[in-house]
């Protein structure tokens, strides 16, 4: 058994531990909280920038979706490209092709 002023001690231990992990605690909050204070108004100051730049620039209207055309010039756009891209793959492919074997 303790005697009283080891019981005293003892809880004072306890205690004095228990606010240094309090005020550890409490200090990263604090710490975190600031953090995240100036990260909150840094993004403010960005969305203001990039609010003051769309303000700035000129109205831009999206283009009309797929939904909202025909069909057929839907169908005559795709075979379009897709006959440009197959004549640019085929000059790319030509230039590649060495002087002995191309057919002129």
């Amino acid at each position: 058994m303790l005697p009283w002023w080891g019981w005293l001690l003892l809880w004072s231990v306890l205690v004095l531990g228990g606010g240094v992990v309090v005020f550890l605690r409490l200090r990263s909050l604090w710490r975190s909280v600031r953090a995240l204070s100036a990260e909150v108004s840094r993004a403010g100051r960005v969305v203001a920038e990039l609010e003051a730049a769309l303000e700035r620039s000129p109205a831009v209207h999206p283009p009309d979706t797929a939904v909202a055309q025909a069909p057929r010039t839907l169908l005559r756009q795709y075979r379009s490209e897709r006959a440009r891209q197959r004549a640019d793959r085929s000059a790319r492919r030509a230039a590649r092709m060495p002087a002995w074997a191309r057919v002129d």
